[in-house]
Formats: C-alpha cells, sequence, structure tokens
C-alpha cells in the first residue's frame, strides 16, 4: 500500500503543477484542469478504498461502471458547456481535461524512474532472509 500512497502523493503534485501552469499561461482552461484532476484523484482513491477491503465481484463491477461514468459524465459537461464557443475551443477544453484526467498515469510513470526505483530497490534490501549453511550441508551428507 505504500506505493500507492506514493503514487497517489505523485499525482497530486502534477495536479496541482498542472493547476497552476495553467491557470498562468491559460487561465480560461485552468477549471477544465482541475476538474480532470480531481476526477482522475477521486477515481483512484476509491479504487484504493476497494482494494483494501475483502474482494467482492459484485463491488468491482460497480466500482467499474462508476469509473466509466464519471468520466462520460465530465466529458459530456465539457462539451455541452463548451459547443456553442467552436471547435477550437472544444478541442482545447478537452485537452485540458485530458492532461488533468492522465494525472494518475503521468504519477505511476514518475514513479516507475530510476530515482524511485532505486530507493525501492534500497528498502526490498532490507527484508532479504540471511542465506542458511546448514541446509547445503546436509544435502551433501546424504
Amino acid at each position: 500500500m505504500k506505493d500507492v500512497s506514493v503514487i497517489n502523493l505523485i499525482a497530486l503534485g502534477y495536479s496541482l503543477l498542472l493547476a497552476l501552469v495553467s491557470f498562468i499561461f491559460f487561465r480560461e482552461y485552468a477549471v477544465w484542469a482541475v476538474l480532470g484532476s480531481a476526477t482522475a484523484l477521486f477515481n483512484h482513491s476509491l479504487t484504493i478504498r476497494l482494494t483494501k477491503q475483502k474482494f467482492n465481484p459484485v463491488k468491482l463491477a460497480y466500482h467499474l461502471v462508476l469509473r466509466f461514468v464519471m468520466y462520460v459524465i465530465m466529458i459530456a459537461f465539457a462539451y455541452f458547456d463548451q459547443r456553442a464557443n467552436g471547435t477550437d475551443e472544444l478541442t482545447r477544453v478537452f485537452i485540458f481535461l485530458l492532461l488533468g484526467f492522465s494525472s494518475i498515469r503521468i504519477g505511476i510513470l514518475i514513479y516507475a524512474t530510476p530515482p524511485f526505483k532505486a530507493h525501492r530497490l534500497k528498502d526490498d534490501t532490507d527484508n532479504i532472509v540471511p542465506y542458511d549453511d546448514e541446509e547445503e550441508d546436509d544435502e551433501d551428507d546424504r
């Protein structure tokens, strides 16, 4: 579970950076970036909560449908809100919405980079069980 929490924090940092950059340079699209990030982070938190519980296929199916419906609602909301502004405006809104949706994926990609991987490998070496030479000697005596 520690890995999932680190990925969630990285995704939150990416979301904040995306919101800040889009607010500074593209002020009118910052809301869409934040809404996309909020949807992705909320869905990820629901996934974390679901995996901590006992496995239940009905809850898993319900969760997958809920995630899909939430993404469709956000895309439909963006479409119906911006369709009168033209195709170019709608395309930019969808780009910022998708940048927000990809926050968890960006968190996973950043977590897979060598600095984080080296830290995980160092943590794994602490859990190594020492090799027992007595078992090898017993096999040689037979």
